[in-house]
């Protein structure tokens, strides 16, 4: 995935103040989005303890209530920030990590299974389409003495399923080898959205996060990062990737608008 970060600086406009407080001492300059990205911060370290802990306990908080020994695990932060707003920012944090599950299934060549129907296979807790599970594994083997390939068989063929087993004869002929990851299965945008969705990987660490913009602005931020031109993508394709991955956004901070001038990015602040 080829990005233009280093072409990319931030704008001299873009207003902000020195850092005075000594506690996230990783942020020397505070702009409108810091203190998101220090709420995120401490988050993802938080729902790392939360995995940890008594189930009720971790139930509980989850539902809306701050348990003790939950309280416990840092309560500068519970001290810092409202309860319903780090409840919101576990939420986008656990949409970021079922994105990222979506995503490598996509590159390993799976798929979800569909609703309704029952799947014996899972990854992060997503159901896998059994079928396809066993394409893609008889398409590595190039066999058919497969573990639970002859229950799937049986079922496709109760249910009349021709093109289970059409897919299943051409992955068992092909001569090809099938890797078992490829990510040129994935268009670079989403891969772009879920690696930089709650955190920085791929551009400066201190600049918002994807969560925080509106989707337009979002369009305009990716435009600019993959270096296609004024429009592509759009702030509809941008809400079918998120919908399709299921991230969520934050409420606040807000980008509004990403402006880009030149070699200069200003990120406009909305309510």
């Amino acid at each position: 995935m080829h990005l233009q970060f280093d072409k990319l600086r931030l704008s001299l406009r873009q207003k902000s103040v020195e850092n005075r407080d000594p506690a996230p001492n990783n942020w020397p300059r505070r702009f409108f989005w810091t203190d998101g990205l220090i709420l995120l911060n401490w988050t993802e370290g938080l729902m790392r303890h939360i995995a940890e802990a008594a189930p009720d306990s971790a139930q509980k908080f989850l539902q809306g209530s701050l348990p003790p020994e939950i309280q416990r695990l840092h309560p500068e932060l519970f001290a810092r920030f409202p309860l319903t707003r780090i409840l919101e920012y576990c939420d986008v944090w656990q949409s970021h990590k079922r994105a990222g599950t979506r995503l490598m299934l996509k590159v390993r060549g799976e798929r979800e299974c569909p609703k309704g129907k029952h799947s014996g296979h899972s990854i992060g807790g997503i159901a896998l389409d059994d079928r396809q599970v066993m394409i893609h594994r008889a398409a590595a083997a190039k066999a058919v003495n497969l573990r639970g390939l002859g229950c799937v068989v049986l079922e496709a063929a109760r249910q009349n399923d021709v093109r289970f087993f059409i897919r299943l004869g051409r992955a068992l002929q092909s001569s090809k080898t099938v890797p078992e990851v490829d990510w040129n299965r994935v268009d670079p945008i989403p891969r772009f959205l879920v690696h930089n969705w709650c955190q920085a990987a791929d551009y400066r660490r201190d600049l918002p996060a994807l969560c925080f913009f509106t989707d337009q602005a979002l369009a305009d931020f990716c435009s600019a990062a993959l270096e296609k031109k004024e429009g592509n993508p759009s702030s509809a394709s941008i809400r079918q990737w998120r919908k399709r991955f299921g991230l969520k956004q934050a409420r606040a901070p807000k980008v509004k608008e990403t402006i880009v001038i030149n070699d200069e990015i200003l990120f406009v602040e909305g309510g």
